[in-house]
């Protein structure tokens, strides 16, 4: 995951200029009946936007976000159009994304469009290379943006494309773009009754689409242009949709299993909800405030790519939420403080990196540290001024809270059986529950489960300390991270934590955790030195871990079929090529979150909805395929561990 440079502008009559391809961005005679022209008529979306049906979904891929004039026009004719109650997914690719300053500058002369501006800049991420989703109008449009070269990000993307807005600069100016690889990107993403429509009749645009499956035909162009190009994706190879699951039960009520309940839920599917305890979040996602960010790598890792794309998904979404849930959340920027003298080396190490943007992360001196915190800091920092905290516990509730969810509380999952037909039968102590699909969402405890024995998950211990936020404390505006962390107070009370326990399984709060809590507490904000255990409440959890700390998060593999299938990995790494992990039909996990499910559970429950209900996928496909939840086996296998 590396930086993207901004695009370089001039203007030229108004019109904006990319300096790169000395080509102006839309049509210096009406951009907005262009765009109307070419992309929305030319894929007849007028008529196949109002004929869609209440929880139908629409998928348009778009080659070049440019200005995002062409989403705002197609956003424009989704609501007057489209059903209420269908979505829209709109994917759009930029190599070079503009910078806030010049979209905001562009998108003032187009006042008939851009009521959604203040929410599109709030959403917009950093230049960064990854998938972004960022939601309008109640979430009936979603836009993922995906930021970074065309060509290499093509083939990440996992959706089942509708239509295809082919635009970009000219192939004259931009030939790079107008590549083979392209044309096969889109079509591997294609169906039956996939459309595209693009403003140029190059020769070689036509050649390489018709060479990739698309049937084409000119259409009369805009303005000056006398042609444009329409097309259709007709092959024996295309696509086949699958209908989405009418009803899937989810197994557990924490982060992992209310994000994934309510995705589901979102997308028109029925839930029923399955959970040992009274009522929600009674284990590791219990606690009352956690910390929303992303603990950054020196160098480019797959880890921070997914933390980072998860982080901007959580913080996206808490931006959607309706003024009376505002208490869930607050974006209220995170300072991580280097206290010992190896933070000092690594921040200095990110700083100088090159790799993270100003807008998603700036370091700070001690001086500045304590101004942002409100409270005396002797430490230098990194500030992420995006992030924030939530209240997982009462988020989890508020996200239960949907006409499609049925919650059953004190029901022990004790048994999956599968029938003939591959529905499922799942068995508590007092009653059975039957559907297509489930997903497992209980951290460790998905072990006990026999088609989920061989997962190596870990449950790590957590005690978290709550103190009374009285007149003569600091009253914190951030959150601040050493090597626990601190949350400004909410209702009253100031959370803060947590230990980290590998051998203790006792649930007891203990004094000494809360003398650990206070001591890391005290090191990063000396203001709060002198409290004592007596003063403190709390509560313990369990984190779940994976042995290389990244979740479980799809489809479960028959284990004693991949080990006959990957058996001759035991010999040579290369004997996997081309083969695929069998998988136990209908059965799916996320779990392994560990303390990161705050930015990890909403884009993994993303993900999971996308794989059921064919949908586009929120993250590239080779972050979905480090989450595999077969992976261990295959690890295993080579490393001759079974």
């Amino acid at each position: 995951m590396q930086p993207v440079k901004n695009a370089q502008l001039r203007w030229q009559a108004g019109v904006p200029v990319s300096t790169q391809f000395e080509d102006i961005y839309f049509n210096q005679t009406g951009g907005a009946a262009e765009t109307q022209h070419v992309f929305i008529e030319g894929n007849q979306l007028p008529q196949r936007f109002a004929s869609l049906s209440a929880g139908e979904h629409f998928v348009i891929a778009e080659t070049g976000f440019g200005t995002g004039l062409n989403f705002l026009v197609t956003r424009q004719q989704w609501l007057k159009q489209a059903n209420p109650q269908a979505t829209l997914h709109f994917i759009s690719f930029e190599k070079y994304p503009l910078s806030r300053q010049d979209i905001r500058h562009i998108w003032q002369d187009w006042s008939e469009l851009n009521d959604c501006q203040e929410a599109f800049l709030s959403q917009y991420p950093a230049p960064m290379e990854g998938f972004y989703t960022l939601f309008f109008d109640q979430e009936r449009i979603q836009l993922t943006l995906v930021l970074g070269d065309l060509l290499e990000q093509i083939s990440q993307l996992k959706a089942r494309v509708d239509a295809w807005f082919l635009d970009g600069f000219a192939p004259a100016k931009n030939p790079e773009m107008w590549h083979p690889r392209l044309f096969q990107g889109m079509a591997d993403c294609s169906h039956d009754s996939t459309t595209l429509a693009t403003f140029t009749v190059a020769r070689s645009v036509r050649e390489g689409l018709q060479q990739a499956g698309f049937q084409l035909s000119k259409q009369p162009g805009f303005g000056r242009k006398r042609e444009m190009l329409c097309g259709e994706y007709a092959t024996l190879s295309a696509q086949q949709s699958f209908p989405r699951p009418q009803q899937v039960i989810v197994v557990g009520a924490g982060l992992a299993g209310a994000s994934t309940a309510r995705m589901l839920a979102e997308a028109g599917v029925a839930v029923t909800l399955l959970e040992r305890e009274a009522e929600p979040a009674q284990q590791g996602s219990g606690n009352a405030q956690g910390a929303l960010y992303a603990k950054l790598a020196v160098k480019p890792t797959p880890h921070s790519a997914f933390h980072l794309q998860g982080l901007g998904y959580s913080v996206n979404q808490l931006r959607q939420l309706p003024a009376h849930a505002s208490d869930l959340a607050s974006l209220c920027g995170v300072l991580q403080l280097a206290i010992s003298e190896r933070d000092q080396q690594r921040h200095q190490q990110i700083e100088t990196s090159g790799l993270y943007p100003e807008s998603l992360l700036q370091p700070v001196n001690a001086e500045t540290a304590s101004t942002l915190a409100g409270s005396k800091i002797p430490h230098s920092g990194l500030f992420f001024p995006d992030a924030g905290w939530v209240a997982p516990a009462d988020y989890c509730r508020y996200l239960l809270q949907h006409p499609l969810i049925s919650c059953h509380y004190q029901q022990t999952v004790q048994q999956l059986d599968q029938a003939a037909d591959a529905h499922w039968t799942v068995s508590t102590t007092t009653h059975t529950f039957q559907a297509t699909h489930v997903v497992i969402c209980t951290a460790a405890d998905a072990r006990q489960l026999t088609p989920l024995q061989h997962l190596p998950l870990k449950p790590i211990r957590g005690q978290t300390s709550l103190i009374q936020a009285g007149d003569t404390l600091p009253q914190l505006k951030t959150v601040v991270c050493g090597e626990g962390y601190i949350s400004p107070p909410r209702r009253g009370k100031y959370c803060f934590g947590a230990t980290f326990d590998l051998h203790q399984t006792d649930l007891a709060l203990r004094d000494a955790d809360h003398q650990q809590n206070l001591d890391t507490l005290a090191a990063a904000l000396p203001e709060f030195e002198g409290l004592t255990p007596a003063q403190c409440n709390g509560r313990t959890g369990y984190r779940c871990s994976t042995p290389d700390y990244l979740p479980l998060v799809g489809a479960i593999a028959d284990y004693n079929e991949t080990l006959q299938r990957f058996a001759g990995l035991r010999t040579d790494a290369r004997r996997a090529s081309g083969l695929e992990i069998p998988r136990v039909s209908g059965l799916y996990v996320n779990t392994g979150h560990g303390s990161k499910g705050l930015i990890s559970c909403p884009i993994s429950a993303a993900l999971i909805t996308a794989m059921l209900c064919d949908l586009p996928a929120p993250l590239p496909a080779e972050l979905i395929e480090r989450l595999d939840p077969g992976r261990f086996i295959l690890r295993d296998l080579s490393r001759r561990r079974i």
